[in-house]
């Protein structure tokens, strides 16, 4: 396993959930130290989905902590999408933030994870608690309810 690519990726999905910059930094090592420290998480098979379940714990910590942050609002993965400030990456990091609105929390993170973090769909099953099947028919119905919103700001 890539851990700087990983790492990457795990502080996308914090930032994602947390919406803080410095509270996704202090999870996503947080994270990291936790899987480190338990050497039987390596034997697991499963690495992925143990960052992923620590790092989704610790964050969901954080916000009933409610420290510094703000819930998980449907702009998270517009701002994580591009950081390019052309004009044109921000009239559409604004047009998928109003489209991203109109998807549940839960369709949102399934998004998130498998479309820019490229988490396996088996992988978010597990951490999820659902079938890769169901991770397949709900991003699918998310991606397909994101074009229709986003065809009908043309």
């Amino acid at each position: 396993m890539d851990y700087k690519e990983q790492y990457n990726k795990i502080y996308r999905y914090c930032y994602f959930r947390l919406r803080h910059r410095e509270s996704a930094e202090d999870i996503t090592q947080e994270t990291f130290l936790q899987y480190l420290k338990h050497p039987e998480y390596g034997g697991a098979g499963e690495p992925l989905k143990i960052l992923y379940t620590i790092a989704r714990n610790l964050c969901i910590d954080e916000l009933r902590r409610g420290s510094r942050i703000n819930l998980v609002s449907q702009d998270g993965i517009a701002e994580c999408a591009g950081d390019s400030p052309n004009e044109e990456n921000i009239i559409l990091q604004t047009r998928l933030r109003e489209a991203m609105g109109a998807l549940e929390e839960a369709e949102r993170e399934i998004v998130f994870l498998r479309i820019v973090n490229e988490v396996p769909a088996a992988v978010i099953g597990r951490l999820l608690g659902i079938s890769r099947f169901a991770v397949y028919r709900r991003c699918e119905r998310a991606l397909k309810l994101l074009r229709k919103e986003m065809e009908a700001d043309l």
